[in-house]
């Protein structure tokens, strides 16, 4: 079931990219984001500083779905190099809830949780292969069953831009 949904929120996710691909957009990019989880990641370049991203990963047996807005700026003397900040949101699904190490192993059924998202990071875009790496920490608030701040998020993604 968490593999199918998975596939689906980033079936959705590519669309999205492609829809938006159709009307004009500048630049996406998507690839693939190593971490506190493992998935995927796409970017919509709405101009060259404002940037959407959508990341779907899998962690804990379950997965988690993020919703990003960036601000993207130059480092002067390096081209093709770039800081961001931002913030977004998620959602996040655990089926077996005893896998995620907040839950404890007295808690029965599939745990849910949603919340806000932080983001910094560096990127660097090879222009002369249309390939980015990007480097950042995510820390998020979740609400839900537990109430927390988790500082541990974070990842290393490689995306291949369009």
């Amino acid at each position: 079931m968490t593999l199918k949904t998975l596939i689906v929120s980033a079936s959705l996710l590519l669309t999205s990219i492609c829809v938006n691909a159709q009307v004009g957009m500048l630049e996406y990019a998507i690839g693939a984001r190593l971490g506190s989880g493992t998935g995927i990641s796409g970017q919509y370049f709405y101009t060259d500083h404002h940037v959407f991203e959508g990341i779907v990963f899998t962690r804990w047996k379950g997965f988690s779905v993020t919703g990003l807005y960036e601000h993207h700026m130059q480092i002067q003397d390096v081209k093709g190099l770039k800081w961001y900040m931002g913030v977004g949101g998620h959602t996040s699904f655990y089926p077996i809830a005893s896998t995620h190490p907040d839950l404890g192993k007295s808690f029965a059924g599939n745990a849910y949780f949603f919340g806000g998202d932080a983001i910094l990071g560096l990127e660097y875009f090879f222009r002369s292969i249309p390939i980015q790496m990007s480097v950042d920490i995510k820390p998020e608030y979740n609400f839900g069953i537990i109430d927390r701040l988790d500082m541990t998020n974070g990842g290393i993604s490689l995306r291949y831009r369009f």
